[in-house]
């Protein structure tokens, strides 16, 4: 199975050196592609930003229905 294409990120424009530079937050990480932003979540690539962790989990938790006795 082939991994999933890339998300594109949005918020961000092309510099006249060839970087990218990501307008989300007030840090402004100025990219080449392969580097990653100071959010580890932006990742510069040939055709812009990409976001890296689109579609993965944050963390899963495994939890009893019930927690608490409940008396029926």
């Amino acid at each position: 199975m082939a991994p999933p294409a890339p998300y594109r990120a949005r918020y961000w424009h092309r510099l006249d050196d060839g970087r990218v530079q990501c307008d989300l937050c007030p840090r402004h990480c100025r990219l080449r592609p392969g580097q990653k932003a100071f959010c580890f979540v932006r990742e510069a690539d040939e055709d812009g930003l990409v976001l890296s962790t689109w579609g993965k989990s944050t963390g899963f938790c495994v939890d009893p229905i019930e927690k608490k006795p409940l008396n029926h």
